[in-house]
């Protein structure tokens, strides 16, 4: 199923908070903006937090990256464009691992280094070193020994490439 085709699906939501009812129902994109309306009269402070945290949005992500790598049936990741600087391939196969456990198709969000070269087509020691400068600039963290996960600034990191990238 194509995130196009999840975005289309209707959802029902409900919520109390404190006595104050709300119910709707409608396709994600329809409702998400209708909740966070709701949440930002009933909580005047979830306004002002809702401005300074960051949220991935994910289908977005989803959709933008899915020029760059698919995920097969048995779970391997791949990078369809190599022409990607290191660094952004690495981001790309780290969000896809992220994305395939939030959807339990793998069993966790971290990736080795050598799930990671496979997956980009690049030397271990190209993804160690460019592993070693994201992890000092806080775009992934080391999950257990020898794997590594993407970040939420690592997440925000991304967006704004692919924004670059389709400016470009």
């Amino acid at each position: 199923m194509s995130m196009s085709e999840t975005q289309t699906k209707q959802v029902k939501v409900q919520v109390d908070i404190d006595g104050i009812h709300f119910e709707s129902s409608g396709t994600t994109d329809e409702l998400v903006p209708q909740i966070l309306r709701f949440l930002s009269h009933t909580i005047p402070t979830y306004d002002l937090a809702r401005k300074l945290m960051y949220v991935p949005n994910l289908a977005g992500l989803a959709d933008r990256v899915s020029e760059f790598a698919k995920m097969t049936n048995s779970c391997q990741l791949l990078l369809t464009r190599n022409e990607l600087p290191a660094e952004k391939s690495i981001a790309i196969i780290l969000f896809m691992a992220h994305l395939a456990a939030k959807f339990a198709k793998r069993s966790s969000d971290s990736l080795s280094i050598e799930e990671i070269a496979t997956a980009v087509s690049k030397a271990p020691k190209t993804i160690r070193n460019t592993i070693v400068k994201m992890q000092k600039a806080g775009l992934l963290d080391r999950a257990d020994r020898g794997n590594y996960r993407i970040t939420p600034k690592g997440l925000m990191d991304l967006e704004k490439a692919l924004n670059l990238i389709d400016q470009s």
